[in-house]
């Protein structure tokens, strides 16, 4: 994301638009997620839009991308899951 919330990364203005703005799927208004999958354990966090008033342009963040991060406490979504094991680089 840009270091100035309000402007627009695409044309630059300063018009985002304020108040709380979502993204969901039509059909059953689910929040839109990234999910990370790795080691087995699944990591999800809410996808966040920005709105430009001016030209119309949507930036997509995660407010808390330190939450995709996997810790040696997760558990796997699967018991059987067998991957790699987590290595440093990994946090």
């Amino acid at each position: 994301m840009s270091a100035n919330q309000n402007t627009c990364s695409k044309c630059g203005g300063k018009s985002i638009v304020k108040g709380d703005i979502g993204l969901r799927t039509s059909r059953d208004l689910e929040l839109i997620m990234v999910v990370r999958k790795d080691h087995g354990v699944e990591k999800k966090v809410p996808l966040q839009p920005k709105v430009c008033g001016k030209c119309g342009f949507v930036d997509l963040y995660v407010s808390e991308a330190k939450n995709l991060r996997i810790q040696p406490s997760d558990k796997p979504i699967a018991a059987d899951a067998r991957q790699r094991p987590i290595l440093e680089y990994d946090f």
